[in-house]
């Protein structure tokens, strides 16, 4: 099974060189499956499954993509399968933020490629793995599927990648009260991706509001997780991000969405952030009084997932 993932910091600014930690979520997950020999059963959810699929396949031949995999890819065992009635098996949502594209693009990779243990290598994976996940968002650090392959937390530090255990990020995120929530609209990554690329390339202001005031903040947030956890620290950290967020990255945030940030903040009850690259989907919230935090959002119809 390949789970999904939450990107908890680096969003965007990854695209910047910034630091990022994002951490494989096994309450959604996938797997490569085939449909049932008797064709009358097939789900509509496997045939759409299929056809993304060959859509990736048709993709992944065409042009140079192939010749820029740094790995020996199986295209004609692929294609044979997808004939066979091979699907992504899944229950990740889709467009929300928890890398479904990207536990599918591991799952792939993982089947046919041949890497043997002895030679892996991260940036060479990562970078294969963002060539096939392109089709999905134009462009892709890679990072996503990567988390979903390995099954492990990973950090990104000056382009270096780094895995950490699980259970020195799981502490931490459990003092620090962590949940999502469903804003119930989907997201599309590619172009708010380009949204933000036009912004800090046209607009000098606010690429250096992003470069000296967001991504130091960014940067702590992900140091005090995964290394010396601080509660007044990282309370005092992720608020910054909240407010940074709906000051520079506004376009990304849902307006329904902006009532309840705007709550949990003047109440100093719950920090509400992007998790990956917003428009929809899930929203990552932290908070010291977590029984406190859920009462609330039960009382305005929305359901939190407790992490």
């Amino acid at each position: 099974m390949y789970p999904s993932k939450i990107l908890l910091f680096g969003e965007y600014v990854i695209l910047l060189n910034s630091n990022a930690l994002s951490i494989p979520f096994t309450r959604f997950e996938g797997e490569l499956a085939f449909w049932d020999a008797d064709k009358s059963k097939k789900l509509k959810e496997q045939i759409r499954s299929n056809q993304i699929l060959k859509d990736l396949l048709t993709y992944s031949k065409s042009g140079n993509i192939k010749k820029k995999l740094k790995y020996s890819f199986d295209f004609s065992t692929f294609e044979k399968d997808l004939e066979e009635g091979l699907y992504f098996r899944s229950d990740i949502p889709e467009e929300s933020g928890l890398g479904s594209s990207g536990a599918l693009v591991a799952a792939v990779f993982d089947k046919y490629t041949d890497i043997r243990a002895s030679e892996i290598d991260l940036m060479k994976i990562k970078e294969c793995l963002g060539i096939f996940e392109s089709f999905y968002h134009g462009t892709s650090s890679g990072i996503d599927p990567l988390v979903s392959y390995l099954q492990k937390p990973l950090i990104i530090k000056n382009d270096h990648l780094s895995t950490i255990s699980v259970l020195i990020v799981e502490e931490s995120i459990h003092k620090s009260g962590m949940f999502l929530i469903n804003c119930e609209q989907k997201g599309k990554t590619r172009d708010l991706v380009n949204i933000f690329k036009d912004k800090y390339n046209s607009d000098p202001e606010y690429l250096s509001k992003i470069i000296n005031r967001y991504i130091p903040v960014n940067d702590e947030c992900i140091m005090l997780l995964t290394n010396k956890y601080n509660k007044d620290r990282f309370f005092s950290a992720i608020r910054k991000i909240t407010l940074l967020q709906s000051e520079i990255l506004i376009e990304m945030i849902p307006g329904r969405l902006v009532p309840l940030i705007n709550y949990g903040l003047e109440n100093n009850l719950f920090y509400l952030k992007l998790c990956g690259s917003g428009g929809g989907g899930y929203f990552l919230g932290f908070t010291e009084n977590i029984v406190k935090t859920e009462s609330y959002f039960n009382d305005v119809g929305y359901r939190i997932l407790i992490y």
